[in-house]
């Protein structure tokens, strides 16, 4: 991970003065409020301009500019004494918006789902931050519709660069993404994932996976392992509130949609599901794939065998 002087006295000082930031960052409807909601309820503040979604949206604008003009090549950025005027205000206009209700020396924070692209800047900002990846079940989120890779942004985030112009044959403007939003949204799922296991590698002992099928299934349990790796005091009472507004409903929701949109989006996203610990069911076949159903019976069985069928 490259290390920079990062930013210029004035806000290297005023960062200096804070508390280490946590930082949660997925792709969208990974179910990140609950998380984001978790930490609130346990005194981390987590922002004074959030959307319904708890989304800090005053780093929106930093995280588009540096995805846009850097991403995925930091390289440009290490060879500089410090970071780009334009990035450092960014990053103090972000923090004026984000922290205006902050109470001086508190726990701070926030969630914005595509911070995990710029890592890398964020890890030279604040080398003492920690990073929460929230990573939920690929065909959930497939099935969770969200914004087409039209613009160069979002081309960027989807595949890693804005110069390209088609996808399997498929158009990358709003009309296509609305006939086949769950394709899209699997190779959105994807690269989201690779990218902030990629740099979450990078961070060692300052990233933290997290499931948010665990979270959901036992939150006071994983609740107070993310407390204890933060440092941060557990309140019981508040922790079984958070429990208490889970939603189940939500989770396996691709079951309800027809077989050949699962199929469709699992060729997509298998391998990372199996590297992700989803390997916990088999690819559903039409009635009459008698010959393709066996065959798939048959590996995910020998995966299980080799120790790939729980959640990871």
């Amino acid at each position: 991970m490259g290390r920079i002087s990062a930013v210029g006295p004035g806000l290297a000082a005023r960062i200096a003065a804070l508390p280490p930031p946590v930082i949660i960052f997925n792709k969208s409807h990974s179910g990140s409020r609950l998380l984001a909601a978790l930490l609130q309820s346990q005194s981390v503040f987590m922002g004074s301009a959030l959307n319904e979604s708890l989304d800090a949206l005053p780093f929106l604008p930093l995280v588009e500019h540096i995805v846009l003009d850097y991403y995925p090549d930091f390289q440009r950025l290490w060879q500089r004494p410090e970071l780009p005027v334009k990035i450092q205000d960014l990053l103090g206009g972000a923090l004026d918006t984000h922290l205006a209700q902050h109470v001086p020396g508190t726990q701070w924070g926030w969630k914005l789902c595509e911070t995990g692209y710029i890592l890398p800047v964020l890890a030279a900002v604040f080398p003492a931050a920690r990073f929460v990846h929230l990573i939920r079940d690929g065909r959930d989120v497939a099935f969770s519709d969200h914004v087409s890779p039209e613009l160069p942004f979002w081309r960027k985030i989807y595949f890693g660069t804005d110069q390209v112009r088609s996808w399997r044959g498929m158009r990358l403007d709003n009309a296509a993404y609305e006939r086949r939003p769950h394709l899209y949204n699997a190779c959105h799922w994807q690269e989201s994932v690779r990218v902030g296991r990629s740099f979450g590698a990078m961070l060692g002992p300052d990233y933290r996976e997290m499931r948010y099928e665990r979270l959901c299934a036992d939150l006071p349990a994983e609740g107070r392992a993310l407390l204890a790796w933060l440092g941060i005091p557990v309140g019981e009472t508040a922790l079984a509130a958070s429990a208490a507004r889970v939603d189940f409903r939500r989770e396996g929701k691709y079951r309800a949609r027809p077989r050949g949109q699962q199929r469709a989006v699992l060729r997509i996203i298998e391998k990372t599901l199996i590297a992700c610990g989803y390997a916990s069911e088999p690819l559903p076949y039409a009635l009459g794939d008698t010959v393709c159903a066996y065959l798939q019976r048959l590996k995910w069985s020998v995966l299980r065998r080799l120790g790939h069928g729980a959640h990871g």
